[in-house]
Order: structure tokens, then C-alpha cells, then sequence
């Protein structure tokens, strides 16, 4: 794969659950129009440093994350050429109370 790298105009939560589930690329289309692209995650930057985890955007990364997970084909990413923003693999995602108080007591028992 090239160097050239991208950011991620759509599409954050779909990059971050495919590298977490160890995929290597990720379908994306640039400029959202065009062919589909396969693109390397090392080459994506986010505008974001943190995903929620919580509230209706939280419900989407569970899903999202869930259906990387199965290996269901998630619409493809937007992407423009550029280098700004935060490497995919830095970006966090923020568990909320609820589950810091599950993790506390799941590990309890």
C-alpha cells in the first residue's frame, strides 16, 4: 500500500472498530464518490481524538463495532487525501459510567 494519507470526512468509528478487530485496511470512498477503495488503516487520520461511548452516538459504535466484529460489510468510509488529524490507531473511545461499573464488578465475582 502507499504512503499517501487520508482524513476521515465520515466514517471514524467504522476505521477505529476494524483496526481494533485486527483488520488491516478498510473499504473507503474518496471524496465519498467513485470507486470503492481499499485502504490501509496506518494511512487514516481522524478529526477526533476520542470517540463517546455514550448517548445515541455510543449506541452506533456498539453496533458498529459488533457487526466488525461478525465480519458484516459496513458501507464504506469517506475520505479526502491529507495528513491532518489523529492516527486511528491513537484514537480512544470513552467508556462511560456504566461500564466502568461493570468492569469493576464483573471482575468481583
Amino acid at each position: 500500500m502507499d504512503g499517501q494519507l487520508y482524513e476521515i470526512q465520515d466514517g471514524v468509528r467504522r476505521a477505529k472498530a476494524a483496526w481494533l478487530c485486527g483488520q488491516g485496511t478498510i473499504r473507503a470512498r474518496l471524496g465519498g464518490i467513485g470507486d470503492i477503495l481499499q485502504v490501509s488503516l496506518e494511512n487514516l487520520r481522524s478529526p477526533k481524538a476520542m470517540i463517546g461511548n455514550s448517548g445515541p452516538r455510543g449506541a452506533d459504535w456498539g453496533g458498529i463495532y459488533r457487526a466488525t466484529r461478525r465480519g458484516e460489510v459496513l458501507p464504506p468510509i469517506v475520505i479526502v487525501a491529507g495528513a491532518e488529524g489523529t492516527p486511528i490507531a491513537e484514537v480512544e473511545v470513552q467508556a462511560d459510567e456504566l461500564d466502568l461499573f461493570r468492569q469493576r464488578y464483573s471482575s468481583d465475582t
